[in-house]
């Protein structure tokens, strides 16, 4: 099979939907991947369960992908979340909604969404070709003729849709070929950066830290001293520096903000459910309650036992201290500790540990009710390639099915 009606470049979340939809139009597909198996990326996401979307509404959706959302309401009109829950129930795959929102395929088994997709392109006869690295656009009249593999080997078709995902997680075939094909034939591509990646610290405490979760805090970015952004959740500590949800979410953010060579802080409050008054009162009573012991032994009530530590380093508070010899203004700084506990970030995780990549083509070249490239006419975009990035909780692989279904539904 030399030739195709339409040609799948990249056999991720999103390449094989849009082989998959293009297929059942009654069109000849050749989905192209050059790793040796589709979708390794997916079968890894979510810590292996593969979180495959989210319940929030299209409004929430939209908003989550920032100032780039907006480009992305006409993928979601023609498939959404409850579409995705519908298509891989269809295909025996049954999605269980968590917290946040989250959808998971019931087994906990990412696997079954990848043999769930891979069943799908079979089913409507999509051929799949693995081991197949395209490197080349053979292009005439602003039209591409055909593709070129690195073995030699010379594929055309009539629509060409380019799915190869972004520069994160490269050992699953994601190392940014697709931004190199694009930009051969004119697209723009705005610069990759990791997002959705950990955070690296220079804090002398992180190996007493390592692998402490915290839940139901607050966190905040400080840039040159002034609060950027606020977010409430869990975070996690790690020999390098911080990770979890919120501390992916911000990621990015953290990212631009380092490239601008500011001073990045998070500052975390290890006690955002009681007001000041509260705080305070309840440090004034569990200082009396231990009275001539330790304050370590006190701090056992307000912090996890790994922290104390830190805790008391980062405050200045001496082992042997005891509470009956905490003055007004040593509360004071034992509270503002509780509130403000801060860890300087210099730098984050590379791109390689990236959940997902943030710039990409540039989505003022691509129109957003169709996928397709506005410089090559038969040219589709659809995932992590497009210059779209949500944060954790289904948003990104939800995006990924929408894009690749519009890619794939529209008609030359």
């Amino acid at each position: 099979m030399n030739n195709a009606d339409v040609i799948v470049i990249g056999a991720g979340a999103s390449g094989l939907i849009a082989a998959g939809i293009s297929a059942q139009q009654g069109k000849s597909v050749l989905l192209l991947e050059k790793k040796t198996r589709p979708a390794i990326k997916l079968s890894i996401t979510g810590k292996g369960r593969c979180n495959v979307t989210n319940s929030a509404d299209l409004k929430e959706f939209v908003d989550s992908f920032g100032n780039n959302g907006k480009f992305l309401y006409s993928a979601f009109g023609k498939f959404f979340n409850t579409d995705t829950i519908n298509f891989f129930e269809e295909l025996g795959v049954k999605c269980n909604l968590e917290r946040g929102g989250r959808y998971f395929p019931e087994s906990n088994d990412a696997h079954d969404v990848v043999n769930a997709l891979i069943k799908f392109v079979k089913n409507n006869n999509v051929k799949i070709i693995t081991g197949s690295e395209v490197t080349k656009f053979v292009c005439k009249d602003k039209k591409i003729e055909s593709v070129l593999l690195k073995n030699g080997t010379q594929y055309s078709a009539t629509k060409f849709i380019l799915a190869t995902g972004g520069k994160s997680y490269p050992l699953t075939g994601s190392t940014g070929d697709g931004y190199n094909l694009a930009k051969s034939v004119g697209h723009t591509i705005i610069k990759p950066q990791p997002a959705l990646v950990p955070l690296v610290s220079d804090d002398k405490n992180l190996k007493k830290l390592n692998k402490l979760k915290l839940k139901n805090i607050e966190i905040s970015v400080l840039a040159d001293n002034k609060v950027i952004t606020k977010l409430f959740g869990e975070i996690e500590f790690t020999i390098f520096g911080l990770t979890g949800p919120l501390i992916l979410t911000i990621s990015s953010q953290v990212f631009s903000l380092l490239e601008q060579k500011k001073l990045v802080e998070i500052s975390v409050n290890l006690k955002p459910a009681l007001d000041d008054k509260q705080l305070d009162d309840r440090l004034v009573r569990e200082l009396n309650n231990f009275g001539n012991l330790p304050v370590r032994n006190m701090l056992k009530t307000l912090l996890p036992i790994q922290m104390i530590e830190p805790f008391m380093d980062k405050n200045n508070i001496k082992w042997t201290e005891t509470c009956s010899a905490i003055n007004k203004e040593k509360r004071k700084k034992i509270f503002d500790g509780l509130r403000n506990i801060k860890f300087k970030i210099i730098s984050t995780r590379p791109i390689d540990e990236a959940i997902i990549t943030k710039g990409g083509i540039s989505l003022k070249e691509v129109e957003q009710s169709t996928m397709k490239s506005k410089l090559i006419e038969n040219l589709y975009f659809c995932g992590e390639i497009l210059d779209i990035d949500g944060p954790t909780g289904g948003f990104n692989l939800q995006a990924a099915f929408s894009t690749g279904y519009l890619a794939g539904k529209t008609e030359e």
